[in-house]
């Protein structure tokens, strides 16, 4: 069942992307080879995904703003197909900004993540971008778990007429129970696959919920999904490459584990649990445990965070006197 699992998905690599969200996505060149190295053995991942294009304000790091001489520089290490992440909300708008395939001839992918109040120019925007740069196109949205059945289907409408590839909804806050939500998601797949798009979920493990999530994709109809390596990623991180594969003979990968340890580090503490189960950003999870505030008092601060401020990380709320 596992093997025909595997090759009815499609897979993408975020190691490097979402993985940066942990080191400030500096990462060295000398690893980020090796890394693409290894992962050449793995024919099942379709794109490994390295970064964003061009992106400012949050990160410092070079593959938070990925440019053309850094691309060309990967382009030459790997024979994967590559893709680049932008954030609709914080990136440029001109599609003359992106890089072309027929420069790029490694770039098979740009995924495009909207927010609810920009789905309808974002998809405009998804629709240009693939007419421009000719490379696959993914729009992605995120904050799932706190989408209204009126909301998938506004989201569903729109992407309809971007000539997008696929069709992402990513579990952003980790709290996700696809077990429990599998008839109403179905009714959506099936949705995006009758438009032409082929439908994608993007897993985080902050309920320890990823693989369960995962063994139950194809039944809810999905038919792509995400990885990375020791489970790198945001907050507590996302569905672990080495649970979805046999590493039987490539056993190497975990090397990375152990040599490069100090590229693979997450937060480990129970905050992330707790905005999980209420479907709240993780940025307060983080600010909770530099702070040591006892999870106890923390669940407290949560419960006022409502509207908005679940999505969007408002760093007055735990700073505030009680």
């Amino acid at each position: 069942f596992k093997n025909f699992e595997r090759l009815m998905m499609k897979f993408i690599d975020v190691t490097l992307r979402d993985g940066g969200h942990q080191n400030g996505f500096n990462w060295p060149l000398e690893f980020v080879e090796r890394y693409l190295n290894s992962i050449n053995l793995f024919q099942e991942i379709e794109f490994v995904e390295l970064g964003y294009w061009k992106q400012s304000g949050k990160f410092d790091g070079p593959f938070y703003s990925i440019d053309e001489k850094l691309l060309s520089s990967i382009c030459k290490m790997t024979e994967k197909k590559l893709s680049i992440m932008v954030d609709y909300h914080y990136c440029s708008h001109k599609v003359e900004d992106f890089p072309k395939k027929i420069d790029f001839t490694k770039l098979g992918l740009i995924r495009v993540c909207l927010r609810k109040e920009d789905i309808k120019e974002g998809c405009k925007f998804v629709k240009e971008l693939k007419k421009y740069t000719n490379c696959k196109l993914s729009i992605n949205f995120f904050n799932i778990t706190n989408y209204e059945e009126d909301d998938l289907l506004f989201a569903c409408e729109n992407a309809a007429g971007s000539n997008a590839d696929f069709m992402y909804f990513a579990d952003t806050h980790g709290g996700l129970d696809l077990g429990a939500n599998l008839v109403m998601f179905k009714k959506y797949t099936k949705l995006i696959k009758e438009i032409g798009i082929v439908p994608g979920l993007h897993l985080h493990d902050h309920s320890g919920k990823a693989y369960f999530n995962y063994r139950n994709l194809l039944n809810t109809g999905f038919e792509a999904t995400d990885v990375s390596l020791g489970g790198l990623g945001k907050g507590l991180g996302n569905l672990r490459l080495e649970h979805v594969f046999d590493l039987r003979g490539r056993e190497h990968i975990l090397d990375h584990l152990i040599i490069d340890q100090d590229l693979f580090k997450m937060p480990s503490g129970p905050y992330a649990i707790l905005t999980a189960r209420d479907n709240i950003t993780d940025h307060y999870a983080v600010e909770a445990e530099f702070k040591k505030m006892p999870p106890s008092k923390f669940v407290t601060r949560l419960s006022k965070i409502t509207g908005s401020s679940k999505d969007n990380y408002n760093n007055g709320i735990l700073s505030s006197e009680e």
